[in-house]
């Protein structure tokens, strides 16, 4: 029978996904707002740097898990 795969997060890195995951959130729904109002145009632009920044740590954070758990299989 096959087993789900999960990978492993240490407590740590746990806790800043779950972090990471609602401020991306936040920032999902602020752009959203701000993309209704024309006059937001630098705040607009800061708010999506920061969400992709906050994005491309997600994305580290999750290789960094996937990779720890193909190290601990082998």
């Amino acid at each position: 029978m096959a087993r789900e795969h999960t990978p492993r997060v240490a407590h740590g890195e746990r806790h800043e996904v779950l972090r990471l995951i609602r401020q991306i959130q936040a920032l999902t729904l602020e752009v959203q707002e701000l993309r209704n109002h024309p006059e937001a145009g630098v705040e607009l632009e800061a708010t999506e740097q920061t969400r992709e920044q906050l994005r491309r740590r997600l994305a580290v954070l999750a290789r960094r898990a996937t990779a720890n758990d193909l190290s601990a299989a082998a």
